[in-house]
């Protein structure tokens, strides 16, 4: 039940800072935020990351949509499993992401971004809350694996088929 408290709480504090956003902030207007570290402003974002194809809007949704049924799937398969805490929590953190951005996708045709980080390389693009809740999410599930790789595997004993099975 935490897991997916955790997913709704990811997609609702996006998708409300998003309309806030929207709602005050204009396109081309800056606003500095933790000493500096942090630039809000608005960006639009129609393709996958750094506007990769964004010129194909109806493929980038569909694609979208087919990664988000998959993982969300793969979320419902191991929920009920015991242990399989920490991908259970990057999982949540992944679906309540991008569902706040697939909704965005559908609802409006692109992506609402909105803030910076003012590091050197990162200081040109420009992210969403989703995107950041992604990205630490693929950190803990690879943490995960990488520390308890018997976790991630055990599950697909119950995959395998007997050489019956198969003939």
């Amino acid at each position: 039940m935490i897991y997916i408290l955790i997913t709704l709480a990811v997609f609702l504090l996006d998708t409300n800072v998003k309309n806030y956003i929207e709602h005050n902030i204009s396109i081309g207007e800056r606003k500095n935020i933790l000493k500096g570290m942090i630039t809000v402003k608005k960006q639009y974002n129609s393709g996958f990351c750094l506007n990769f194809l964004d010129d194909k809007i109806d493929f980038v949704k569909k694609v979208s949509a087919i990664v988000f049924s998959l993982i969300a799937f793969i979320f419902l398969l191991i929920l009920p499993k015991k242990g399989w805490r920490m991908q259970k929590l990057g999982l949540s953190l992944t679906i309540g992401g991008a569902a706040s951005n697939l909704r965005d996708r559908y609802k409006k045709g692109k992506v609402v971004d909105y803030f910076s980080f003012n590091i050197k390389p990162l200081k040109h693009i420009v992210f969403n809350l989703a995107d950041i809740f992604i990205i630490i999410s693929c950190f803990i599930i690879t943490l995960s694996s990488l520390f308890h790789p018997k976790s991630s595997l055990e599950g697909l004993e119950s995959c395998q088929l007997s050489k019956d099975e198969i003939y």
